[in-house]
């Protein structure tokens, strides 16, 4: 089994490979293998224009013809799969997930392929596994999620910044100067160190449960 991953950054791609790692060590007997493609950002569903444009980076602006591209590649790969791994922020999930599933249609995307979609970032899957956090932030500040909602529209990243920061959200924000690379590097290290305590079946998030299960059935399936 082969799969391709698309993440909006590199923080999402460090925690995909932890738990690629993971199915990895759970299937011994399976012959899995991976890669992952990182972009800068999100950014924005393109509803018309030129699929060659010239590329920005941006993993939606791009996500189309990249994926068109990476299906003729796989062509000929046994049990290929190209999956996205994106933050919903603040649009309706099922809403979101059906527009890409209809332009991936309008595109022609004939690889399997899987929108895998973290409510409402990431981070989310991180708080879903309490013991993880734990484990990796022994003096974590749990009062920091005490109203947290799982899954929720809600601040996520702010709410683990709050718990395993030093300093809490107020310094980071203070480290970070009104710039995102002190935040990417945070993110990082979350992914990273809770990623590496965190179960694959045990965890609150749904759409983490989501993204597990599409993985877990694909790779059953061969």
């Amino acid at each position: 089994m082969y799969f391709q991953f698309l993440t909006e950054d590199k923080s999402t791609a460090m925690l995909v490979e932890q738990i690629m790692d993971k199915l990895k060590r759970a299937y011994p007997e399976k012959d899995l293998f991976y890669d992952i493609k990182s972009f800068q950002g999100i950014g924005h569903l393109k509803k018309c224009g030129n699929v060659r444009q010239q590329k920005t980076g941006k993993l939606l602006n791009d996500l189309f013809p990249i994926m068109r591209g990476m299906g003729k590649a796989l062509l000929g790969v046994e049990h290929a799969a190209i999956v996205v791994v994106l933050d919903n922020d603040k649009n309706d999930k099922v809403t979101f997930r059906n527009e890409l599933n209809q332009m991936a249609a309008r595109n022609m995307i004939l690889t399997d392929y899987e929108f895998c979609i973290a409510v409402k970032e990431t981070e989310a899957w991180l708080l879903g596994d309490v013991k993880a956090i734990e484990a990796a932030y022994p003096n974590v500040r749990k009062s920091a999620w005490k109203d947290y909602e799982q899954d929720g529209i809600c601040d996520t990243w702010e709410v683990l910044a709050n718990a395993v920061y030093p300093g809490g959200l107020t310094e980071l924000k203070k480290k970070a100067a009104n710039a995102y690379t002190q935040i990417g590097i945070a993110k990082s290290e979350w992914a990273r160190f809770i990623g590496a305590h965190m179960s694959l079946a045990e965890n609150a998030s749904p759409s983490y449960q989501f993204f597990v299960k599409n993985l877990t059935k694909r790779i059953e399936a061969v």
